[in-house]
């Protein structure tokens, strides 16, 4: 096969949007995949195929989701278009990349519909706001993309995660377990109720400890001077206060939004906004 076989991947590499060896290599797959068909035309083929009449969105989805085209590379690549075009030659170039990048996260989004892993509802608020400047290079990361957005709420999430758990597909488990244990480890410390209430409960016990000891002491034959200190503030009530401010105002676990997610593509660097 030659790129003038297959148009579109010609065109996508004029368009400097692919190297010489990315196109080679697109070639070959192509290649490898029509050997395959032709020597059990009944086996299934592992990898997405494209088809001869294929549009350029369509290849450039396909190249990111055979992985010919490096994502890191690419999107590295689409931060540096205003450097090298402009005018009307940039927003072709742009406008096609956005569409691509829609298509794959689309896809992607697909995968947890059809796992289970979220309603028709839900997929079709994520399809209304699928990401053009930046790839969701997993159904793991497109998941954790629809709770930063808020199309999935905590809840939400918590609920899917229990019902997947129950009787999901082993996929749909994979996916929202790993989703899960991304977004605790990618919560800041400061979000984590629990730091607030050990604290406060800290300094509780440390208010009460003292008063206990003042009192002991005052009960003793040399209390007087004992008293004494603690008229001028051992007992320290302030202590006592601000604790207890501490507990009523620090966030009980489970109140409000339980996950902090920032959404990025996995190992790649976002595109400059």
């Amino acid at each position: 096969m030659t790129p003038h076989s297959h148009p579109a991947l010609a065109q996508v590499r004029q368009l400097g949007l692919i190297t010489d060896n990315e196109l080679d290599d697109a070639i070959a797959e192509l290649d490898i995949i029509e050997l395959q068909r032709n020597h059990n035309a009944e086996e299934d083929i592992d990898v997405p195929e494209l088809a001869a009449d294929a549009g350029l969105v369509d290849t450039l989805a396909w190249l990111l989701l055979t992985d010919l085209l490096p994502q890191d590379d690419f999107l590295r690549r689409v931060q540096y278009l205003p450097r090298q075009h402009g005018g009307a030659a940039l927003l072709e170039r742009q406008q096609l990349t956005a569409d691509a990048l829609r298509q794959v996260n689309r896809l992607a989004i697909d995968t947890l519909y059809d796992e289970d892993v979220i309603d028709q509802w839900q997929r079709d608020a994520a399809h209304a706001s699928l990401p053009g400047n930046r790839l969701l290079a997993s159904p793991i990361a497109a998941l954790r993309d629809m709770l930063r957005q808020g199309t999935l709420s905590a809840p939400q999430f918590e609920a899917l995660r229990l019902r997947t758990r129950q009787r999901g597909s082993e996929l749909a488990r994979i996916i929202v377990d790993a989703a899960a244990r991304q977004a605790r480890l990618e919560r800041p410390a400061y979000a984590r109720p629990a730091t607030w209430v050990r604290a406060a409960l800290i300094l509780l016990v440390l208010a009460f400890a003292a008063r206990a000891i003042v009192s002991r002491q005052a009960s003793a034959p040399d209390a007087a001077p004992v008293a004494a200190v603690a008229e001028q503030g051992v007992e320290r009530p302030d202590l006592q206060q601000r604790a207890a401010h501490a507990v009523k105002s620090a966030p009980l676990p489970g109140a409000g939004q339980e996950l902090s997610i920032t959404v990025v593509q996995d190992g790649a660097t976002p595109p400059a906004r």
